[in-house]
């Protein structure tokens, strides 16, 4: 019995130590993204217009974000990306090139997690393809873009089918429309360079992007997209093969459209990369 009482009390402060270990390492990053999330920039504060009778009632405009605080902060600051109802509500940044702010904060010092950035490439007032990036810190995770990877199942789709993107011009709910997943290796065979198309020469060239896509995507929503529609797209790691991406794609919410699920539909076989590991 005092062997066993002995051992009982070794083995509870072993567990008291280890989950203070676990805490003093995530508990930083815990409260360095509540930090985060707290600086949500509020709508501007703008003068009362005169309303114009309208035949029929007009969607009610989303409103202008004031960013000036974050701006203070740092002026690589674009805007702000939200879903509902998720860990997602981040600052976004853009930098001189798409290696700064994987490693970097919103305070512009070193930080493993990053902070959400647009490709240094991209027109963030008048591009017709957003493309942010974001970590995946691993499965379970929930740090900057990791909560993202359940978007591979339809069923969080059917939870969160809407992004929402204040920006510097604008502020607009986006509908999630794809999400496929690439190699990052530039020497594989089948490497889409998906972030060279950060904007679109006509329609038609937006199209047979849309076409590429489609192809890779586990599923797509709804009637997809038009090839006149803004782009959005959300780029982080993912895990089931070494160098892999995992993309959600999304589109702006048209006039008069709910902010809800739309009809999944489910691609049988689609286009994965070479290396990504049979299901089974």
């Amino acid at each position: 019995m005092k062997r066993f009482l002995l051992f009982f009390g070794a083995f509870a402060v072993g567990l008291a130590a280890a989950c203070l270990a676990a805490a003093a390492l995530l508990l930083p990053g815990w409260l360095a993204g509540r930090e985060l999330r707290s600086q949500r920039p509020t709508a501007a504060v703008s003068a009362a217009a005169t309303p114009t009778p309208t035949p029929e009632p007009a969607p009610t405009p989303l409103p202008q974000m004031d960013f000036t605080a974050l701006l203070a902060q740092n002026p690589d600051v674009v805007g702000w990306i939200r879903i509902e109802d998720t860990p997602v509500d981040f600052p976004v940044l853009q930098g001189d090139d798409n290696e700064f702010y994987l490693r970097h904060g919103l305070d512009g010092e070193y930080d493993i997690l990053g902070v959400p950035y647009v490709d240094y490439e991209c027109d963030v007032e008048h591009g017709r393809h957003l493309i942010v990036y974001g970590h995946n810190m691993g499965v379970g995770e929930s740090e900057r873009f990791s909560s993202l990877q359940n978007y591979k199942d339809p069923d969080y789709y059917t939870r969160h089918p809407v992004i929402r993107l204040d920006t510097l011009y604008g502020s607009a709910l986006y509908k999630v429309v794809a999400v496929y997943a690439l190699t990052a290796r530039t020497a594989d065979a089948d490497y889409f360079p998906f972030n060279t198309y950060v904007d679109f020469a006509d329609d038609e060239a937006e199209q047979a992007y849309l076409d590429e896509v489609a192809r890779r995507a586990f599923y797509t929503t709804g009637d997809y997209v038009r090839p006149d529609e803004r782009l959005l797209t959300l780029c982080f790691c993912t895990y089931e093969m070494e160098d892999a991406r995992m993309l959600v794609m999304a589109r702006p919410l048209r006039e008069g459209e709910r902010a809800e699920a739309d009809e999944v539909h489910i691609q049988p076989d689609p286009q994965l990369p070479a290396r990504w590991p049979e299901e089974g």
